[in-house]
């Protein structure tokens, strides 16, 4: 007992220095570093973390803070107390993260139908071209070879897809039509459609910038689907729309106060400016006064801490670390202001299987040795952090589109167990991302707080996707709380979020132009009483001399009835036996009708067969001509090789511009001719 006492209270940096010792039969110069201590730092958080299954996955994302996150000389510092007082601080922090933890079952699981799994594909190959995620080559170009490139296959398993015009990609490319920008007067010039036979779509192709370097045009789509996101997750239903509509607000950050909500709101932040920070500004003052309680509370997910961007929000790990690693361990220093939700949550999405795993990076005891998770997908693991793909590693790709991916799934995970748990994120492909898998894969209601940049010097606003319910009525809320909300139509649907350019005319009324507004009311609503009690009267008196009216009405047509049953029947004999006639005839002129205009239209039927065949004979003799023409003027360069030339001639097949092609050759041909006079010129001896 004694000799463990002894223990405890050594110094585990001193211990370790004597372990490393022992260990290499010989004294070790210099300082420990982190890499040293953090395997220690683990068994002792392994060992004192109760054997309980709430604590089952706290240690491992405590094990990942010291590790990643409350710094390597801070690791070192800490090493330099007693073994003792390590264990109460580490104990400490587990009960500290557990008592903030929120969690949800750790599976979950959804199948995908074909034109789900091709829409999923499609909004991946939108965010990788939009981050600059995947390099510009020809595959990469086409949707339709996107669906069975390595990515598509490693996310999704090696089945060969077909591409599929979806109505969702439909919309989402109808979107782009009705909303073009200063430089995009058609809405599409980002995309091309190569249309086949029967004008159906079969291909999409994504634009890039006319250069000898090739790169991916702007990114403008992403910006439209976010502003218009209720349209891209309610084409099928207008009623959606407007329900949407109605329960989404569009406040100014510093117009968030804690009256405004009905109920604590957990708000996962992926991505905020840079500058303003205004999702983390709007949770700071959402904070009780009375209660001290955030009604926004910031919660952190494991998806968020190994994310890249993490860091950049101000209400991460980073803002809040030196509470939960507080220097006092004899007091409550110890503490935390967010919620955590560190359960390595698995999903199965279809064909795809993804999960983390904590796991280590490098040696134990060997520089830059560290714990981290790395992402599961379909039992091939890829690391997590990762900022940007090289743009042509398949594996970087994956591992920097995972990082939001796995965020939208978590979040998408509490709502499903019931939790108001909703990311915020001013990236548009997140968003958008979101919005479908939360309606139409796992059904349920979008629910997500996105930034809304208005451009220019005007401040950005925060929207409230489906979360008015939530919150009190606007009427109560104090006079410097505006709602940019408009009663419109829903072709114009989303028109609040898209912008704003009479914010007075949305003010909410200052308190005494209510107080007036009110009494006003008072005053119509007694006159209107008085008005339906009257008129109510007058109603009641109206219908008894109807009703009388009716009745006797009732009894002369019953007498006139009588008398003129017996000319009625003969009547009505008279009447079919006409009818008879007059229907054989008719049908019998139909019968001819119907016959001409069979044969008319089988004539014309015909006549466009010949046109168009006619039509497409001149169309492929004018493209061979050219094609013969353009190979003539190729083959005139005389210093390529033919190599180079056949290069030219695919780029002429697949619809590139035939003058820019040719002023290439000539200049290739003239720089191969430079270079073979100068190797000439070398190569002559001096005479």
């Amino acid at each position: 007992m004694n000799r463990k006492n002894n223990s405890n209270n050594q110094i585990l940096y001193n211990t370790i220095l004597t372990n490393l010792q022992k260990a290499k039969k010989k004294k070790i110069g210099g300082k420990l570093e982190s890499h040293n201590v953090l395997p220690y730092i683990k068994k002792i958080i392994t060992d004192t973390s109760p054997n309980s299954p709430k604590y089952k996955y706290i240690k491992d994302g405590l094990i990942y803070l010291y590790s990643n996150h409350f710094g390597q000389d801070q690791v070192v510092r800490r090493s330099k107390e007693s073994i003792n007082k390590i264990k109460i601080r580490i104990k400490k922090q587990l009960d500290v993260l557990e008592k903030n933890s929120v969690t949800a079952n750790e599976k979950i699981s959804v199948e995908l139908s074909d034109d789900q799994e091709i829409d999923i594909l499609f909004l991946i190959w939108c965010d990788m071209i939009h981050d600059q995620n995947i390099s510009v080559t020809n595959d990469n170009r086409s949707f339709s070879k996107f669906i069975n490139s390595d990515i598509a296959k490693k996310l999704f398993g090696d089945d060969t897809r077909t591409f599929i015009y979806t109505n969702y990609i439909k919309n989402l490319l109808g979107i782009l039509i009705k909303n073009p920008t200063k430089d995009n007067k058609q809405g599409q010039d980002e995309f091309f459609f190569k249309v086949s036979s029967g004008n159906n779509i079969k291909d999409i192709l994504k634009g890039i910038t006319a250069s000898t370097k090739p790169s991916w045009t702007s990114g403008w789509w992403e910006k439209i689907w976010k502003r218009e996101i209720i349209q891209t997750v309610s084409y099928n239903s207008n009623q959606n729309g407007e329900n949407y509509e109605k329960n989404t607000l569009l406040l100014h950050p510093n117009e968030i106060k804690p009256e405004l909500f009905k109920r604590q709101i957990l708000v996962s932040i992926d991505q905020e400016p840079n500058t303003s920070k205004n999702v983390s500004s709007a949770l700071f003052r959402s904070k009780s006064v009375n209660t001290h309680v955030k009604l926004l509370q910031p919660t952190i997910s494991l998806a968020n801490l190994i994310d890249p961007g993490s860091n950049m929000v101000k209400n991460s790990i980073n803002a809040n670390k030196s509470f939960l690693d507080a220097s006092n361990t004899n007091t409550n220093q110890i503490r935390s202001k967010v919620r955590w939700n560190i359960i390595p949550y698995e999903f199965k999405l279809g064909g795809m299987n993804i999960k983390t795993e904590l796991v280590e990076r490098g040696k134990p005891h060997v520089k830059n040795f560290k714990y981290t998770y790395d992402y599961e997908i379909n039992n091939k693991k890829y690391i997590s952090n990762v900022a940007k793909g090289t743009g042509n590693k398949t594996d970087d790709s994956i591992s920097k589109f995972a990082g939001d991916f796995y965020q939208i799934l978590t979040a998408l995970r509490m709502q499903k167990a019931g939790q108001l748990y909703v990311p915020a994120s001013g990236d548009g492909m997140f968003c958008v991302i979101y919005a479908y898998l939360a309606k139409y894969v796992y059904k349920t209601t979008p629910r997500i707080i996105f930034i809304k940049d208005r451009g220019g010097t005007e401040p950005t606003n925060l929207v409230f996707l489906n979360l008015k319910e939530y919150m009190n009525n606007i009427n109560t809320r104090s006079s410097s709380t505006r709602v940019f909300t408009e009663k419109r139509k829903f072709n114009s649907i989303s028109s609040s979020i898209s912008g704003s350019n009479s914010n007075s005319n949305n003010e909410v009324s200052s308190t005494n132009r209510s107080i007036i507004k009110k009494a006003r009311n008072a005053v119509n609503q007694n006159a209107k009483n008085a008005a339906n009690q009257k008129a109510k009267a007058k109603a009641i008196k109206n219908q008894n001399a109807r009703n009388e009216a009716i009745r006797k009405a009732r009894n002369a047509a019953i007498q006139k009835a009588n008398a003129n049953a017996i000319q009625k029947a003969r009547n009505e004999a008279i009447r079919k036996a006409r009818n008879a006639a007059n229907q054989k005839a008719r049908n019998a002129a139909i019968q001819n009708a119907n016959a001409n205009a069979n044969q008319k239209a089988r004539n014309a039927v015909n006549q466009n067969a010949k046109a168009n065949e006619k039509q497409n004979a001149r169309n492929a003799a004018n493209q061979k001509a050219k094609r013969n023409e353009f190979i003539k003027k190729i083959k005139k360069f005389t210093n390529l090789d033919n190599r180079t030339k056949r290069g030219f001639i695919l780029g002429f097949n697949n619809g590139e511009n035939a003058n820019n092609l040719l002023k290439q050759a000539e200049r290739d041909n003239k720089n191969k001719k430079e270079g073979l006079a100068a190797i000439r010129k070398q190569t002559l001896r001096k005479r």
